[in-house]
């Protein structure tokens, strides 16, 4: 029976606008995977069973999980009837296991590794940015990748402190945008079926910002990361998002201070020179 790869929205209390995350199922009627968990609600199990059942797939024993957000990892509590091992990257070992706990049965996985699911391979790519230990997988055979929160199929995902990091974030899109793909699974929204026009929105859309709070410490001498982000973000979705989004101005600026293009003194930014 031929790969099939399944998207499966859960519903949880993500960031608008999004109100659902994504789960995967990959595998045929032998063996299956499931990349992600959802949150830890009695309709994970509901959703995730009701697709396999659908879709004639083995029931998964093994959970790959991109990082340990409260929208993607909990949920294997949910699934602990499964009895299956979760995996991770190293450094999202001991968040995961907070996220998860009491289940414990967790195993890492690096960049490169491979996986064999009902006869072909999928590849695990380390892809840091969103979070330390964010794990992307890859199949080659479908030209298909499971992006996490790397990308979203309506806007952009957030980058900030303490977990992100826009350096790393942008070399991460910059890896992706070399593979060979047909289409996204995105940690949020549809398929994303215009894989290189996403990931390069995504990429302006990053460099865009960046520009934008170098002119604005131009004009404005000296700013706040929340006074840039009241004027960057004039119309956010929800006050909810206020946070996120000064995080991301954040990472910005944390990007800018370390490439030394920028000064930080007594909560103040300043371009410098």
């Amino acid at each position: 029976m031929r790969l099939k790869i399944v998207r499966v929205p859960i519903s949880t209390p993500t960031l608008l606008p999004h109100t659902t995350t994504n789960c995967y199922l990959i595998g045929n009627n032998q063996e299956s995977i499931l990349i992600d968990a959802g949150f830890d609600q009695p309709n994970t199990i509901i959703d995730l069973e009701k697709a396999i059942k659908e879709n004639g797939l083995a029931k998964p024993k093994t959970i790959i999980l991109t990082h340990s957000h409260p929208d993607h990892a909990p949920g294997v509590r949910q699934l602990v009837d499964w009895n299956p091992t979760v995996y991770c990257h190293p450094l999202e070992k001991q968040a995961t296991l907070d996220a998860i706990y009491p289940f414990s049965n967790l195993s890492l996985l690096n960049d490169g590794d491979i996986f064999s699911v009902a006869g072909e391979d999928i590849s695990i790519i380390h892809a840091p940015g969103h979070t330390a230990g964010q794990l992307n997988i890859y199949i080659p055979s479908e030209k298909i990748l499971l992006a996490g929160d790397n990308i979203v199929a309506e806007g952009t995902s957030w980058i900030g402190p303490p977990d992100g990091d826009m350096s790393d974030y942008i070399d991460t899109l910059n890896r992706l945008r070399k593979l060979d793909l047909t289409k996204i699974g995105p940690g949020h929204g549809g398929w994303v079926t215009k894989p290189f026009e996403q990931i390069e929105f995504v990429i302006n859309r990053r460099l865009y910002r960046e520009n934008q709070i170098t002119e604005l410490l131009k004009s404005y001498k000296r700013l706040t990361s929340i006074e840039l982000t009241n004027i960057i973000y004039e119309k956010l979705p929800h006050p909810s998002v206020f946070e996120v989004a000064k995080r991301t101005t954040e990472a910005h600026l944390i990007k800018l201070l370390n490439e030394g293009f920028v000064t930080h003194e007594d909560s103040y930014y300043s371009l410098k020179g």
